[in-house]
Formats: structure tokens, C-alpha cells, sequence
């Protein structure tokens, strides 16, 4: 069990330590949260929709199935989904992030900094599940002599991390993360 982020950068939040909204630690951003149509589980756009247009010629064809479904309790059409999204652009977050990073960095011992220092720089570092940050995590596992909140500080750093190779390669970077 855990909850994933993906898009432009993929992996999973730290159990227990690291929150959905990791990512407003590291810059000034504020999330969208994604919202889906009742019956048909579509994207819903509820700024300029008021059904989901996709699957439904009304909106009152779209109220009649969610009658049918019991899915029409509240008189809305949708639901908040369990995601919030990130849209960050290096214009205007990149130079924050890195100070952000400098800052963790600190507060991080150098042998684990030593570790993410050695990955090798390719779109590995976008998808955190192949493994490229296993040597950096090692450590934390290896010793007990840590400072208490340091399993935070190298999950937002890891997290960060990918954002900055993200940032600087492709100058944007789209996060969804299940809340």
C-alpha cells in the first residue's frame, strides 16, 4: 500500500514520512485537484463543463445514468478524485528549487549526498522505480546513528531531485499525486 506520483517524474511517496503535497516543501506552487464525471469516470473539466460532453449528448442524459447508478446523491455530476496535480516550469520554479535543494543538502550527510552525486545523469533519474536511487537509500538502512527527520529530508530530496533533472532537460515538469 502507498500513494504514487506520476507524469513527467514517477515513483512513490515515502510510507509514513513524506506527504502528497511533498513537492510545495521544495517550491511556491499551488495544486489542482483533479475532479472525475460520475458513471463514466471521465476527466471532468468543471470549469467549462457541466456533464461529460464525451460520452453523453445532454446533460440531462448524463443525470438520468447517474440516477440509474445511485450516483446522483448529491445533485452533482462529479467527484474529487484522490489527486492533486503540479504544473512547475523552470522560468518560474527552477531557481527556487535549487535553493531549496541547497538547503537539504546541509542537513544531509555527505555520504548520502556522496551517493546521489554518482547517478548517472539520463531519464532513469525521471522514473524512480528502475532502481536509480537504491544506492542513495541504502544508507539510511545501514545506520541507526541518524538524526530523527533525516528519512524526510532524503525522500524530499530524492523527490526533488527528480524534479530538477526533469526541469532542467525538458523545462517543465506535470506531477499527479494521489493524496
Amino acid at each position: 500500500m502507498g500513494r504514487f506520483y506520476d507524469g513527467d517524474i514517477q515513483g512513490k511517496f515515502w510510507f509514513g514520512i513524506q506527504g502528497s503535497c511533498d513537492i510545495e516543501c521544495l517550491v511556491n506552487v499551488t495544486p489542482v485537484t483533479y475532479y472525475s464525471w460520475h458513471v463514466c469516470n471521465c476527466v471532468a473539466e468543471i470549469d467549462w463543463q457541466n456533464y461529460c460532453n464525451q460520452c453523453y449528448d445532454s446533460k440531462e442524459a448524463h443525470i438520468d445514468s447517474a440516477i440509474e447508478e445511485e450516483e446522483y446523491e448529491d445533485e452533482s455530476l462529479y467527484y474529487e478524485d484522490c489527486t492533486i496535480g503540479y504544473s512547475l516550469d523552470k522560468e518560474t520554479h527552477y531557481e527556487e528549487l535549487l535553493k531549496s535543494m541547497a538547503d537539504l543538502k546541509k542537513k544531509i550527510p555527505e555520504e548520502i549526498i556522496a551517493e546521489f552525486e554518482k547517478i548517472e545523469q539520463n531519464n532513469d533519474i525521471l522514473d524512480a522505480f528502475t532502481g536509480v536511487f537504491n544506492h542513495t537509500h541504502q544508507i539510511l538502512n545501514k545506520r541507526d546513528d541518524l538524526p530523527e527527520n533525516l528519512s524526510e529530508l532524503v525522500a524530499r530530496y530524492t523527490l526533488g531531485y527528480q524534479i530538477e533533472y526533469c526541469l532542467r532537460t525538458t523545462d517543465s515538469c506535470n506531477v499527479s499525486c494521489e493524496e
